[in-house]
């Protein structure tokens, strides 16, 4: 019996049809015996036939178990993916669960991967997205699907970042980087967003001279054979290595590049997550625009690209929070951090610091003293947990600054230490014995 002939009987009995039900279109009872039996093979048409006397498509009918069974788990795929780009990642992870994710093979194996990560992602669960994308970046190299682990390795610097473990990222990025480009996919977009996303991570250990040789010579390499997302995600992370070099003239000139460049694609979704950095620049402005960075806030929001994500949606009202407090907008503040805190998975801790120095300036804005205190022991709290890095130290400084204000001295001077000590500096031991010596 042929695999078709075998499908086609299992496919007849669990209809409950005769073999001389079946039959009909010119295809006798007895030639759908042969058929079945092995002894004939039926032609496209027949198979036609066939598939729409039993109510199936062709394919159920010419691929074999595995194959259809890749085939549902496609589907599934899909399905999950449609819930993210809805902005349901719970559902995305329902769909995919039963699905085997670590060992399935080939492209649907890799998409599963990306798609769990990424909903994870969505959902505040960084370690959960990290564990998947780890196992995805070992399975492309192993498979040589360079493309595929620029992918997986571009989300995974982002996440093991967001969950404070740079350094990590910063070797992830240098040795995939290398991977991609021996491997002749040099400015292809997933070069460029992967080497984009390197140089993030570099800026944010505070590696900046390394950061800025880097990006000089993507933007050479994405004007040169760059399309308009790769030089997109170049000029993104060249502005975010300028604010941190304290430029910020020119952080801003370079992110309206980057916005101009994904304005002009028919449908970018890295466009409102770039939004919410310019929002950013703007209240870090020598005097802060708060009303131009509550405008691009706005403008971001509005795009489904940001509603399915829980960690944009809670750095967007923590850069809400700042603009509304900048203007004196007390209670909408306090929402905004609130809702921060809500929306930001308890592995997210650099968003979950910033949320909580926000809500104890809130505190100290409004003359509640014990707000404030709970607020900012919780922030060094979760500081106190993160590595090394730049941004971590740029978290303490703010902690600092924000508990000077509330006449806490004693605490300011603990967080500026522990900012200081983020990028490498300590104490100098003989200060105090030669204060005690004279």
């Amino acid at each position: 019996m042929t695999a078709i002939g075998t499908r086609i009987r299992e496919l007849r009995v669990a209809k409950g049809l005769t073999q001389t039900a079946l039959a009909g279109d010119g295809i006798s009872a007895g030639y759908v015996s042969l058929i079945e039996s092995g002894k004939r093979t039926p032609s496209a048409a027949m198979v036609k036939a066939i598939a729409i006397r039993l109510g199936v498509t062709e394919d159920e009918i010419l691929l074999d178990e595995a194959a259809r069974e890749t085939e549902r788990y496609r589907m599934e795929v899909n399905f999950a993916r449609l819930a993210l780009a809805s902005g349901d990642p719970h559902e995305a992870v329902r769909t995919l669960g039963p699905v085997p994710v670590n060992t399935l093979v080939g492209q649907v194996a890799y998409d599963a991967a990306l798609v769990m990560a990424e909903a994870y992602a969505q959902l505040g669960d960084m370690e959960k997205g990290v564990t998947y994308l780890e196992s995805l970046v070992t399975r492309a190299r192993q498979d040589s699907a360079w493309i595929t682990l620029a992918v997986a390795a571009t989300s995974m610097i982002v996440m093991l970042g967001q969950s404070g473990d740079v350094d990590a990222a910063v070797d992830l990025g240098r040795a995939a980087l290398d991977d991609v480009e021996h491997n002749g996919l040099g400015g292809t977009d997933e070069h460029l967003r992967l080497g984009a996303t390197y140089v993030w991570a570099l800026q944010e250990r505070g590696d900046l001279l390394t950061a800025t040789r880097k990006v000089e010579d993507l933007i050479s390499v994405a004007d040169r054979v760059g399309t308009l997302r790769g030089r997109g995600s170049i000029y993104w992370n060249a502005a975010i290595v300028a604010q941190s070099r304290g430029r910020v003239s020119d952080a801003i000139r370079l992110t309206d590049r980057a916005v101009a460049l994904f304005g002009e694609q028919e449908d970018s979704r890295d466009l409102p997550r770039l939004r919410l950095q310019y929002a950013e620049l703007l209240l870090s402005h020598e005097v802060p625009q708060a009303r131009e960075a509550i405008a691009q806030l706005d403008r971001a929001e509005a795009e489904d690209a940001l509603t399915g994500s829980k960690v944009d949606l809670g750095t967007a009202a923590i850069i809400r929070g700042r603009a509304s407090l900048y203007l004196g907008s007390l209670d909408d503040a306090a929402e905004q951090a609130a809702r921060a805190l809500q929306l930001l998975g308890p592995s997210d801790h650099s968003h979950r610091a910033d949320a909580l120095i926000l809500l104890g300036d809130v505190g100290v804005a409004r003359y509640d003293a014990e707000l404030a205190r709970d607020a900012f022991d919780e922030a060094r709290h979760v500081l106190s947990g993160m590595e090394q890095s730049r941004a971590t130290a740029r978290l303490w400084r703010d902690l600092g600054d924000s508990l000077r204000e509330f006449d806490d001295l004693p605490g300011a001077m603990t967080a500026y230490d522990s900012s200081l000590r983020m990028i490498g500096l300590t104490r100098n031991p003989t200060s105090t014995r030669m204060r005690v010596a004279s």
